[in-house]
């Protein structure tokens, strides 16, 4: 029995790795863009519930189910540095150049078939093991699928820990992956030679063993030979085909890629372009340094949040500053620039240039210091994470960092020849958002617009007299190459202006905000509509779509079932009792996340801890409940109050999301969301975790082998997290906010509540 404990403990924490290095690996194929891990979960979730449901029927028929779990660990061992291989390679044939990105339905189906066959056989070896630890130990069936799921869930604790705290910061993906077949590998060795009964193997089976053992040895003499860097340096080389790869290397926050064409080099963070040098885009750097620097009359302390490099320093200290704070998150970033490029080497080591390595959002919170120019210079708001930098928290924080005349500047693309609907609400709506907070505003039009704000009105308004701005750049001796007299006077014309804008005069007003980013919405309808115009009306439908008709729909979707609910299986309200809540955890696990990311800033190993901190309350839950469920008398109450508790919570998370809001945004009790976020992570996996020994135990009653019934509510269990997953990533929390998405959770549980009282009152 210890020798499956063991087993299903490294399943867990295999499973957990595995998913974070896909993650970090899809972030980069896909163009940074954070709708990928919104996707990744759900095919992940969706490839093992086909697994425990699908391939665990015909497991189930057999006999030999240890030497079938022999099998999948063999296999397992195989396909994990394969997927990631595959998963390298497909970018060529997805998009047609680099920096283009995937459409959703492709990267659906890429990230499907990458997983499939991993995630497929993780689903079985639960089912497998479920019927193992029924048949070795007997006793109630129940506490031994309970054992399982706790074992699986306490393996992606201490897998999630391990990553957060070791694993990146030592090892490179093919470590981990070839880590991971060697301990696979040993497993499946362990348990072939002792076999069921703990015996020495029979000779039929030494030959077998001997082979398992040699291809252990294979693998660990080629980690030890180099053989993680040789499958990096293929596999790179394929991703980054044609472009003239020099340098790729992962931080614990993203992958850093140096490309050369000629004398160019171009640097690439998360498969994204973030700059060129030595000759970057001259006509963009001296519009995004010189329009703000000359509206304030004497700038001279600046904070530049990103995008330092390639150019944008080298305009900012034309200027007569004292200094300019760039903060940039990641230092390997600062490292490699220095290394490769001579020219960000010299200009970071400006004495006035003082880089800090900080989230942005961090840094401006603890702020002590004012500024009188604050630049924004970071891509469009396509992921929860850039969105932060877009919100009307952030502008208040800001505002509050500025001097009496400060500016802010931010840029979003656009277009003078065709302004798209998508692109127009995105511009839109951070145009509103901006102005619902500083009282004068500024819109330079072209390529990209230029966001400028201030809070001060009247006479030291922002100004667009072209010929006053460009006496200022003569009075501080300003030499550019294409910021000129006529440059000013062609971009800050009223015609062209008053054309070029007048979309952002319509009279809708959204508000983007941490806790209801629209942004990321609008932004990923453009990404779709540019790439894949097919897609227009998928999410032309999903923005028009009302909260109240989906709470109203749902609500006669319960009554229909409530009608017929002596018509419906006798297992049927325990299966969607357990689909509900596995949505409602997901949906409370992504807004855990996405809340700690919004209010504490991004901390890369503490997400791994909120995230880790979901699967303790599981497996927490799971032991509580499966040590209590035997002794417990009448099981479809307590699930039916268990049920509403997961309601009650739901409607819960959103007043403790909004009061940790507010005292953050007051830099009050900072400390406060950092522990509370994973603790409130941690009570929605209890809860699931609640349901699960409940559930095994009334469907056993019922009927069915321990294998089928655990198999059928782990897939129901998974597909309740993966549409939870789906739609609170890509639609409940851009659309709606945390509010909407807790409120279509705790009505989707209503459903199931109503047919569990249904069955309490029927006996």
């Amino acid at each position: 029995m210890k020798r499956l404990d063991l087993t299903f403990v490294v399943m867990g924490f295999s499973c957990s790795v595995s998913q974070v290095l896909l993650a970090r690996e899809f972030m980069n194929i896909f163009s940074g863009n954070e709708l990928i891990l919104g996707v990744l979960f759900v095919n992940w979730l969706l490839c093992i519930a086909l697994g425990s449901w699908g391939l665990g029927k015909l497991a189930d028929r057999s006999e030999r189910r240890l030497d079938w779990l022999i099998a999948t660990l063999i296999l397992v061992s195989i396909i994990l540095p394969l997927q990631i291989l595959f998963a390298r390679s497909m970018g060529g044939w997805l998009v047609e150049e680099r920096g283009e990105m995937a459409g959703l339905f492709s990267t659906v189906y890429a990230t499907f078939l990458v997983l499939l066959p991993f995630c497929s056989l993780h689903g079985l070896q639960f089912t497998l093991g479920c019927r193992l630890y029924s048949r070795d130990n007997g006793g109630d069936p129940t506490a031994q699928i309970s054992r399982v799921y706790i074992l699986e869930a306490l393996g992606s604790v201490l897998g999630g820990l391990a990553f957060s705290y070791i694993l990146v910061h030592y090892l490179q993906i093919f470590d981990v992956s070839l880590g991971l077949s060697l301990l696979y590998l040993s497993l499946a060795f362990l348990l072939f030679v002792t076999g069921r009964a703990g015996n020495v193997p029979s000779p039929s089976r030494r030959l077998p063993a001997g082979i398992i053992f040699l291809v252990i040895l294979v693998v660990g003499f080629a980690m030890l030979a180099g053989g993680s860097e040789t499958l990096d340096s293929v596999s790179s080389g394929w991703q980054w085909e044609g472009l003239g790869l020099i340098h790729t290397q992962n931080s614990i926050y993203g992958n850093i890629a140096i490309t050369q064409s000629d004398e160019q080099l171009d640097f690439w963070v998360n498969g994204l372009p973030l700059f060129t040098t030595p000759n970057p885009d001259q006509e963009f750097v001296e519009e995004i340094v010189h329009f703000p620097m000359l509206q304030h009359p004497s700038s001279e302390r600046v904070l530049l949040r990103g995008g330092g490099l390639g150019g944008v320093l080298e305009e900012l200290v034309k200027h007569p500053i004292m200094s300019v704070t760039y903060v940039e998150l990641d230092p390997l970033l600062i490292r490699l620039a220095r290394r490769y490029s001579q020219e960000a080497s010299e200009i970071l080591d400006d004495p006035r240039v003082d880089v800090v390595h900080s989230d942005g959002r961090h840094f401006v919170k603890g702020a002590e210091e004012s500024f009188d120019v604050v630049i924004v210079n970071l891509p469009p708001p396509s992921t929860l994470q850039l969105n932060r930098f877009y919100t009307i928290e952030f502008f208040e924080e800001i505002q509050r960092i500025l001097d009496g005349e400060g500016i802010l500047s931010l840029c979003l693309p656009s277009s003078l020849a065709h302004m798209s609907e998508e692109m127009a609400s995105r511009n839109k709506c951070v145009y509103d958002t901006i102005r619902n907070v500083f009282p004068s505003s500024l819109v330079v039009p072209g390529d990209y617009n230029i966001f400028l704000a201030s809070s001060t009105g009247g006479e030291g308004a922002l100004t667009s007299d072209a010929d006053l701005l460009y006496q200022r750049l003569l009075d501080r001796g300003l030499e550019t190459s294409l910021f000129t007299r006529e440059h000013l006077r062609y971009k800050l014309s009223p015609e062209r202006m008053e054309i070029a804008l007048a979309y952002l005069e319509t009279d809708s007003v959204e508000v983007n905000s941490d806790v209801r980013p629209v942004a990321v919405y609008h932004d990923l309808s453009l990404w779709n509509a540019i790439f894949h115009p097919q897609t227009r009306m998928f999410f032309a439908i999903l923005s028009n779509v009302d909260l109240r008709w989906i709470v109203i729909s749902l609500g006669l979707m319960t009554l229909a079932l409530v009608m017929v609910r002596r018509k419906l299986g006798p297992r049927t309200p325990v299966h969607l009792a357990v689909f509900t809540t596995g949505l409602s955890g997901m949906t409370l696990s992504i807004i855990m996340l996405y809340s700690y990311q919004a209010l504490c800033g991004y901390l890369y190993q503490d997400l791994g801890v909120v995230a880790a901190a979901f699967m303790l309350g599981l497996a927490f839950g799971g032991w509580f409940m499966g040590r209590r469920v035997s002794m417990l008398d009448g099981d479809v109450s307590i699930m039916f109050k268990t049920e509403l508790a997961v309601i009650l919570y739901s409607l819960l998370i959103p007043l403790a999301i909004r009061l940790l809001s507010y005292y953050t945004a007051e830099s009050v009790i900072l400390p406060l969301a950092r522990g509370m976020l994973p603790l409130l992570n941690g009570a929605a996996g209890f809860f699931v975790g609640l349901e699960f020994p409940l559930a095994s135990r009334i469907c056993l009653r019922r009927g069915g082998h321990p294998g089928g019934v655990a198999g059928a509510l782990y897939a129901s269990d998974l597909l309740g997290a993966c549409v939870g997953a789906f739609l609170s990533s890509v639609w409940l929390i851009p659309l709606h906010g945390v509010l909407g998405a807790c409120l279509v959770a705790a009505v989707l549980n209503v459903t199931s509540f109503v047919l569990l009282y249904g069955k309490v009152r029927l006996g």
